[in-house]
């Protein structure tokens, strides 16, 4: 190989080490992120829809519900 050419292919090399290099840091930054909104802190408001029935709701006993005795009503709300 001549001078010229090893220059050329080190060059070459130092080009292809620093894209690498910053493939890395990127993708780095992308595990970081990705591992943050996985893992970190989130906070769950807890939104009430007014229109949405509740489960445990023991106000919404229906007339047929009246004549079962207590325990089985709080199973078949």
């Amino acid at each position: 190989m001549a001078k010229s050419e090893t220059s050329l292919l080190i060059e070459t090399l130092k080009a292809n080490n620093e894209e690498l290099l910053k493939q890395v840091a990127r993708l780095t930054e992308q595990v970081e992120y990705l591992t943050r909104k996985l893992y970190g802190k989130s906070s769950e408001k807890n939104v009430v829809d007014t229109n949405q029935l509740s489960l445990f709701d023991d106000d919404n006993i229906t007339e047929d519900d009246e004549d079962l005795p207590s325990h089985y009503r709080n199973y078949y709300l």
